[in-house]
């Protein structure tokens, strides 16, 4: 059963097609992976999954409801959230603090005066599960800014979970880190699995091939394969297109 369902997706800015007729499907419990090289309209189809840009043309269904048209925060609400590229509301502030608020949001949708909340056990002691569970326990009271870009993405993910999503749109969660930073994501993400669907839009093709139960490839704008990690490796297409001859 699909979590998420697009068809015949269109989006172009002028003579560009970004997404051009793009069908797919996320279903329960999967981590279902968007690769393709710069340019393929992977970013555009994020977008309009998550809301920040309205489709063309085409239908998007989450959860059984038509959310084509459905604003971004309430995409949030329904369940659907995009990680790794989360504002952290106040850079100043400490992880827990971050997190504390995000679970905040999640409960009342609005702020209440933080001097109050800061002391609130309600907000605080699921705000440092998520946190450890992420992996920042040692360093809850740091503020973000202090952080190092791992971490950063560490306390992303935490905020998106805090929000209870079931699905996570997952945007290039490797990028800028290290061998040793990627590893921890990878292992984080793989203990997710069947507790939230995730999407995950990814250069780094280990990653990809260690997580993905299916994968989809954009070129162009257009889907040109979609399938298990094996089908996808010996797919000349794809090879072709993409992956490379040596892949």
């Amino acid at each position: 059963m699909s979590i998420l369902r697009i068809q015949d997706l269109h989006k172009s800015f002028g003579a560009l097609k970004a997404t051009d007729g793009v069908t797919m499907d996320v279903s329960h419990d999967e981590i279902h992976a968007v690769i393709g090289p710069n340019g393929a309209g992977k970013t555009t189809l994020v977008a309009q999954i998550c809301g920040q840009l309205a489709p063309d043309s085409g239908t998007m269904n989450f959860l059984g409801n038509d959310i084509t048209a459905l604003p971004q925060q309430k995409r949030v609400q329904a369940g659907l959230v995009r990680s790794f590229q989360i504002t952290s509301v106040f850079p100043d502030f400490t992880a827990l603090e971050n997190v504390a608020m995000t679970v905040q949001l999640q409960q009342s949708h609005s702020f209440r005066f933080w001097k109050s909340a800061a002391r609130d056990a309600t907000l605080l002691d699921p705000a440092m599960a998520h946190l450890h569970r992420v992996g920042l326990a040692d360093h809850v009271h740091r503020p973000v800014h202090a952080l190092a870009h791992g971490q950063q993405r560490q306390l992303e993910l935490a905020m998106a979970l805090a929000v209870k999503p079931k699905l996570m749109v997952l945007d290039e969660p490797m990028a800028g880190m290290g061998l040793e930073e990627s590893a921890r994501v990878v292992d984080l993400l793989r203990s997710l699995r069947g507790e939230v669907a995730m999407l995950l839009v990814e250069h780094d093709m280990d990653a990809v091939f260690q997580l993905a139960d299916r994968i989809s490839v954009m070129v162009y704008g257009r889907l040109i394969a979609t399938g298990t990690v094996d089908e996808i490796r010996g797919n000349e297409e794809v090879r072709r297109a993409y992956l490379g001859e040596d892949a």
